[in-house]
């Protein structure tokens, strides 16, 4: 690999570090990403950052082997871009709708019956960054039922609040895009509301963020880790 290369490659395990500092190892060319229910073992062959994909060496979550599922996934990104956090997300999603069908297959459930999940919910995303203009578009794009707030630049902000399920399905959508790094940094079970009122407006700077989650100021400084 070229010295741009490990520039490169250094560059993106630290910031994988950074964001999953207790899942994550990375020894001879192996990055392993693991936690109390899944694990993911990736080769990095010389012409990653150039012209090939990591190699998936084991992806599983309990006895369930998803090496095949999680290559189909990361087969569509692209080569020659850092893609390793998109890998991991893809894998966390995957695992997770695993588990979630585990449960509805353990689980009697009264389809007539009002859901048990709370009806609205609040997720916090901390983003690398948020530059692009089609990304900033769709981040502005969720059902109308979805109130919130994004900052672009350095480090990117979302928060969406609203139906359990439009809100998901909107943080699920956007996942799938090629981040160089997403995290879900905070989810509570109910609507926050927001200076502007309804709809999700994009902010200049983090101090315009803190103004329009009002008395939830102390709580997205903590999720942003600014306290």
């Amino acid at each position: 690999m070229s010295i741009e290369g490990n520039d490169r490659l250094q560059s993106e395990l630290e910031l994988l570090h950074a964001i999953y500092p207790d899942q994550l190892r990375y020894q001879n060319r192996e990055l392993i990403y693991t936690t109390n229910e899944t694990n993911l073992k990736l080769r990095l062959p010389d012409g990653y950052l150039k012209d090939e994909h990591p190699e998936i060496i084991l992806a599983n979550t309990g006895k369930q082997d998803l090496r095949n599922e999680t290559k189909e996934i990361i087969l569509p990104l692209p080569t020659g871009e850092e893609i390793l956090d998109a890998i991991i997300l893809a894998f966390i999603d995957l695992t997770r709708s695993k588990l979630e069908l585990e449960l509805e297959h353990t689980n009697e459930r009264d389809i007539t019956a009002e859901p048990t999940a709370c009806g609205a919910v609040t997720i916090v995303i901390w983003l690398h960054h948020l530059l692009n203009t089609n990304k900033r578009k769709q981040c502005l794009s969720p059902d109308a039922s979805v109130s919130g707030v994004t900052k672009p630049g350095y480090p990117g902000v979302l928060i969406y609040s609203g139906p359990y399920d439009a809100v998901h399905e909107h943080v699920r959508e956007l996942k799938q895009l090629n981040w160089a790094g997403f995290q879900v940094r905070y989810e509570i079970e109910e609507r926050w509301v927001f200076r502007h009122g309804e709809g999700v407006v994009e902010v200049e700077a983090m101090k315009d963020v803190v103004a329009e989650v009002g008395e939830k100021r102390e709580l997205f400084l903590e999720c942003m880790r600014m306290k």
